[in-house]
């Protein structure tokens, strides 16, 4: 598993919550709750293929 140093992690944090402002503007909200949960799930599931 490689490591992320705090500044490159703080760097990828900052992009994607401009990045999702940005995309507030331009989305509707449903398409937005869509996305959303796509990535939740997304999230989830890579988190529990680690664990196996």
């Amino acid at each position: 598993m490689c490591r992320l140093s705090l500044k490159k992690l703080l760097g990828i944090a900052a992009i994607s919550f401009g990045a999702g402002i940005f995309l507030s503007f331009l989305l509707p909200p449903y398409f937005l709750a869509f996305i959303e949960a796509a990535v939740v799930i997304v999230a989830g599931i890579l988190l529990l293929g680690r664990r196996w």
